[in-house]
């Protein structure tokens, strides 16, 4: 397991103490170092560290810091961070860097000494005529209060270049020595004590423009004081142009040259590096789990990595982003390279990020068949994608096809005039239970995952898998159950889970089906599916149902058993199987594909079971469905369909005399006619019964039992009603 610190999201901070040097700055920071002591000017000096934002800047004035603290007592300068945002106004940034100034004074007089070569009268004499001169400051500004080494400082205006203070002298004070006395001495004392004193400033273009004026002054002419040196940490095109809407100049860096004397550029890390700190850290929190996953992975951090990690902020930015995501998506069972690809994207290019999702969401329901993407969508969905990137970004045909490896029924379009990628593309069943199995992105019941670390509404979890798994390793009455709670989870329309569940047992491989799991599945239809229908009626008759979902899987499964098993199978679920409404239409449907009735015979490379098999049904069907009460056959699911397995298996004359004794009496007529109607949709109309001759003169004289539904239906009574009902049925015959 990966350790805590690993695990940690690092947040967007610099380097500190006890961190890695991951770019190679220390070498770097030592030469800066040794100069800022060696060889800058004991006149005073401004340094500016340039670099854009995320380029290290902090982490290389940290290293500075680290190596000034190395060196020699004797060559130590003494380091005041100067932070001006934590300063409260303008007015106060000047009395925070003197206090900031005396109190560094006051510790090298404590230190001075043999070790450190520095005199402590020297010492004391450069921090009294600090005081004395910020005294002076204060006096002629407004006022100034020293309480041992606290300075705090009233308002003063800046002028120019330079400061004046505001007011005269206060009357009173002419024994004083006039400011420009007290500045001499401060600068004469400052440097015979010959001690260097280094005040960095980091991130100065954060600063509003006219405090980055301020402080501009501030180091230039304030503070131009010897033996000072300001290091500067600044994006110079930012800072420039803060500079030119705080001052109203036109060249902004005109003016930075005037304040900074000397400017050293961060160095630029090379890409690979980048790659090779970002590939390290990924390591020590995840993992992945095949050499594909692995593969794809490397080819992410090359073709995607090489173009979004650009500077160490970004490295860090997506590592932390990674060690938050990964998690969940790892415990739903995600892929790595999938999700470092998205984040990726992400951090370097929102835009590109959230047309991936959308394109994302709108193929997981392509899939799931509720929406349909037609040549205009797919028009404005690939103008979208070249909008979110720069022009030339998927020039590159090899980085092209990794683009569209992880997104869901796209490929590269590599003809010379093409539009770089066809998309909304057919995905065969295949490839989605591959992204399926995989936790692929390209799934439809893992892609949300990787955007909100949930599943979409109607995706399977993997608890859902597991659970149907396990219950066809266990028992045919487990794997019933397992449907029943499927089925009772809605998705949109007339779907279920345990349609989407069916649906992906189509592109199982042979290795998760295995025979006992085949026998206990098919048992289970053989138990569920007329339980299914009554516990959340669908349209069984139109296109696809839970049921055709389940008489589709019916002929591999057979297959997957060997014969005494599946001779056994046969037997148990066409002779016990309480879902005699399901196994009935999958007796009509072996009955017309072997020609036994009318003329669609089949091949028999499309037969669910051998004639020798359908021999046995059809004795097995015919067996209970004989032995069916009136009240029995009344509370079946499909009746109708009954009736016609019983006739089209060979038996034509027991339906007409299991009818015959029901119709005797209205009430029976009435109870027979209103479970043999069918229900027809119309744009116009919507749903409406239908009593058709083609259903009924197979089991009743269809003319006289329209007469007696007539004359019922004057009746003033219960069957009255129910009569007229069934008449409108009749009207709406049409001869279909």
């Amino acid at each position: 397991m990966a350790s805590t610190q690993h695990n940690s999201v690092a947040g967007d901070r610099p380097l500190g103490a006890g961190g890695e040097d991951k770019l190679g700055f220390r070498d770097v920071a030592r030469r800066i170092a040794q100069s800022l002591v060696d060889h800058a000017s004991d006149k005073g000096l401004v340094i500016g560290i340039e670099g854009a934002w995320g380029s290290g800047k902090s982490s290389l004035l940290f290293l500075i810091e680290d190596e000034l603290a190395k060196l020699p007592q004797a060559q130590r300068p003494s380091v005041i961070n100067f932070r001006p945002w934590l300063v409260g106004n303008r007015d106060a940034l000047l009395a925070n860097l003197f206090e900031s100034l005396a109190k560094e004074i006051n510790l090298v007089a404590l230190r001075a000494g043999d070790a450190s070569g520095i005199s402590k009268e020297k010492a004391k004499a450069a921090g009294e005529a600090l005081r004395k001169f910020v005294s002076a400051l204060g006096s002629a500004g407004s006022a100034v209060e020293l309480a041992g080494d606290a300075i705090a400082f009233a308002p003063l205006k800046w002028i120019g270049k330079g400061l004046r203070v505001a007011g005269s002298w206060a009357k009173g004070k002419s024994a004083d020595p006039p400011l420009d006395v007290l500045k001499d001495r401060l600068v004469k004392s400052l440097r015979d004590l010959g001690h260097r004193f280094i005040i960095t400033i980091d991130d100065v273009d954060r600063l509003e423009p006219a405090e980055v004026i301020e402080v501009l002054r501030l180091a230039r002419s304030v503070a131009d004081l010897p033996n000072v040196i300001y290091l500067l940490c600044y994006d110079s095109d930012i800072l420039a142009h803060s500079v030119e809407q705080a001052s109203r100049v036109q060249d902004g860096r005109a003016y930075l040259e005037k304040i900074v004397q000397l400017a050293v550029m961060v160095p630029q890390p090379e890409p690979f590096r980048l790659r090779q700190w970002f590939g390290d850290e990924l390591r020590q929190f995840s993992s992945t789990r095949s050499d594909d996953e692995l593969s794809r992975l490397r080819s992410v951090v090359d073709f995607e990595g090489g173009r979004q990690l650009k500077t160490p902020r970004s490295v860090v930015r997506s590592l932390d982003s990674l060690r938050f995501y990964w998690p969940p998506i790892r415990d739903g069972g995600g892929d790595l390279a999938d999700l470092v690809w998205l984040k990726l994207i992400k951090d370097g290019n929102p835009a590109l990020y959230r047309w991936i999702e959308d394109y994302c969401a709108t193929a997981a329901l392509l899939n799931l068949g509720t929406v349909r993407v037609d040549d205009a969508e797919r028009a404005q969905q690939l103008n979208a994608l070249h909008a979110a990137v720069a022009p030339e970004h998927f020039a590159d045909h090899h980085y092209r096809y990794f683009f569209a490896e992880p997104l869901p029924a796209a490929s590269v379009d590599f003809a010379e005039k093409g539009n770089g990628f066809t998309l909304f593309q057919r995905v065969s069943d295949v490839e989605r239970n591959a992204a399926i199995t995989g936790g692929r992105l390209a799934s439809p019941d893992h892609y949300r995952l990787y955007f909100a670390l949930s599943g979409p509404s109607h995706a399977l979890k993997h608890h859902d898998h597991d659970a149907f798994w396990a219950a066809a390793d266990n028992s045919p009455d487990r794997v019933a159950a397992v449907l029943l709670h499927l089925h009772a989870l809605e998705l949109t329309g007339s779907l279920s889970k345990a349609d989407l569940l069916l649906e992906r047992l189509k592109g199982v491989g042979d290795e998760t089906l295995t025979p006992n799991r085949c026998r206990n599945i098919l048992a289970g239809f053989a138990n569920v599916m007329d339980d299914a229908y009554r516990a959340r009626p669908f349209d069984h008759g139109w296109i696809v149902s839970l049921w055709d979902r389940a008489t589709a899987l019916v002929a591999r499964m057979v297959a997957r058993l060997d014969a005494d098993t599946r001779a056994g199978l046969i037997q148990h679920i066409f002779g016990e199987g309480r879902a005699l409404g399901w196994l009935t239409t999958l007796m009509r449907k072996e009955t017309f594909a072997h020609g036994r009735y009318g003329n669609r015979e089949k091949p028999d490379s499309e037969w669910f079971f051998t004639n020798e098999e359908l021999d046995e049904i059809f004795e097995l069907m015919l067996g209970r469905i004989r032995r069916l009460t009136t009240d029995e056959l009344h509370t079946a699911v499909c009746p109708l369909d009954i009736l016609f397995a019983w006739k089209q298996a060979g038996d034509e004359a027991g339906p007409r005399e299991m009818l015959r004794s029901s119709i005797e009496t209205d009430s029976g007529l009435i109870d027979v006619l209103e479970k043999l109607t069918t229900i027809r949709t119309s744009s116009d109309r919507g749903s409406y019964s239908v009593l058709t001759r083609n259903n009924l003169e197979a089991f009743l004289d269809f003319d006289e039992a329209r007469q007696r539904i007539e004359a019922l239906r004057m009746g003033n009574n219960a069957l009255g009603a129910r009569a007229t009902a069934l008449a409108c049925a009749f009207n709406e015959d049409d001869g279909f």
